[in-house]
């Protein structure tokens, strides 16, 4: 089907009679993601009356939520599990009309600044600094405090225009950014807060033998501007919640958990500002997310 026709076919979404709304739609539906942009192009146009862009926008969260649990199964099952790519779908799932450039070019523009200041000769509290000077000093991002949780502390769009989120929030862009740049950072499911731990080793990948957080040099919380945390403050913490010192609890954890954590925040997030249908679309595609995720393959970090 050639872009004019498609066009008219999408224009056809307008048309009073519901019979010939649903043949229109269904044909929409069947021609699949290549609907997509067209839908997005059609929707930013002015003159449009209410009835279309209900019933496209409609079409678009279906047909946007479709799109983006086949690349959340691809990404998963991919051996490269770039986050910043997870951002991106998230982004798109939750609201599929908008563009996701700006994203892409801010976290673009985030991670060639810092690797502008890095250098082989480095050691990894250097490393950190540079990451810390750029994100925070230079950029500008930094923690919220106080409030209960909101969606706008959560979500990666929203952080990176606001240039302040969660503990969560900022740990995944913040991971995102080393990540893209072939640092050994990675998450750590620490309970009630989410920090970053440096690991021993040139690369992503080299753990020790049980996957223990005995190759951790340091952790680093970037709700505190990326404070260097010493893993006897962690295990101590841990103590206090009468919790053991292992991998589960502090050690690095695979990309796919950092998402997931993020998918679950989001919707407690959604839930507490009573934006129950939007709390509901996150819960469907955590559960999607989970059940494309191998159990083995998300016990220990990469």
């Amino acid at each position: 089907m050639s872009v004019t026709e498609l066009n008219a076919l999408i224009s056809l979404l307008e048309d009073p009679d519901e019979g010939i709304y649903q043949t229109v739609r269904q044909e929409l539906e069947q021609i699949g993601e290549a609907v997509l942009l067209p839908l997005r192009d059609a929707i930013s146009e002015e003159g449009h009356g209410d009835i279309f862009l209900k019933r496209a926008k409609d079409l678009l969260d279906h047909l946007g939520a479709d799109e983006v649990r086949s690349g959340f199964a691809n990404w998963i099952s991919s051996d490269d599990h770039h986050l910043a790519e997870a951002l991106v779908l998230l982004d798109r799932y939750i609201d599929p009309t908008r563009s996701v450039d700006g994203l892409k070019e801010t976290m673009a523009r985030v991670r060639q600044d810092i690797w502008l200041e890095l250098n082989d000769d480095m050691t990894a509290l250097e490393q950190v600094r540079v990451i810390n000077r750029i994100f925070f000093e230079h950029h500008g991002f930094s923690g919220t405090r106080g409030g209960a949780a909101t969606p706008s502390h959560a979500l990666p769009r929203e952080v990176i225009e606001q240039r302040k989120g969660n503990s969560l929030a900022l740990g995944a862009l913040y991971l995102a950014m080393a990540q893209e740049l072939g640092l050994p950072i990675h998450g750590v499911n620490l309970p009630n807060h989410f920090i970053l731990a440096y690991c021993d080793g040139g690369h992503l990948g080299e753990f020790s033998e049980d996957g223990g957080p005995g190759s951790i040099l340091f952790y680093i919380n970037p709700f505190n501007k990326g404070g260097i945390i010493h893993p006897e403050e962690v295990n101590v913490f841990l103590g206090h919640l009468d919790l053991p010192v292992d991998q589960q609890h502090c050690g690095p954890c695979h990309p796919v958990d950092v998402v997931r954590r993020l998918i679950g925040n989001l919707a407690y997030a959604f839930e507490r500002e009573e934006q129950l249908e939007e709390a509901e679309r996150m819960r469907e595609l955590l559960f999607f997310v989970e059940g494309c995720s191998s159990p083995k393959r998300t016990e220990r970090a990469e």
